[in-house]
């Protein structure tokens, strides 16, 4: 199998849609399942003008079929960015394509970007991703209680980080 990370194109938007669209994917993520195609494919339209600054949006892939997606945000002046994963494809879960798909970008933001720290936040019930950050040696860096309103309760985030020291990929 091909395993290619490789930056979005507007080709990718409609595979993309389709996952944020499942509702299990949208539970995990607290996005909106019935958005529209075309409310989506707008939100991605600045990014493909060049009018997002500091901010790069990849593809997760297996031979040449998208399984998922990534992005990162990232601050040059304190040399440090936020990410975010989806694997949409279901059939790929528990497979360790996120893991593959992370180091990928932890070697990315310390290599080329220059980061010195990378984080996440994942809400507290997302069991799967809080696992996949532990096997990556992120760490807890704290708890933001009942920091966001989600599916009808108030639940903990849980931000996580990692440091261009700590990371053990080839930096």
């Amino acid at each position: 199998m091909k395993f290619i990370i490789r930056e979005l194109i507007k080709g990718d938007i409609p595979t993309l849609h389709k996952f944020v669209t499942d509702r299990e994917i949208a539970y995990f993520n607290n996005t909106d399942m019935y958005e529209t195609f075309e409310n989506f494919h707008k939100r991605y339209e600045p990014y493909f003008l060049g009018q997002v600054q500091n901010m790069k949006i990849f593809t997760i892939s297996i031979d040449d079929m998208i399984i998922g997606n990534m992005d990162i945000t990232y601050d040059q002046k304190n040399r440090s960015g936020e990410f975010t994963i989806v694997i949409g494809n279901k059939n790929y879960w528990g497979k360790g394509y996120g893991l593959k798909a992370l180091n990928v970008l932890f070697r990315y933001a310390f290599n080329n970007l220059g980061l010195n720290r990378i984080s996440c936040k994942v809400y507290a019930f997302n069991n799967r991703m809080i696992n996949l950050l532990h096997k990556l040696k992120m760490h807890v860096d704290g708890v933001l209680r009942e920091a966001e309103y989600v599916h009808g309760r108030f639940t903990d985030v849980y931000v996580f980080s990692i440091l261009r020291k700590e990371y053990e990929g080839d930096v």
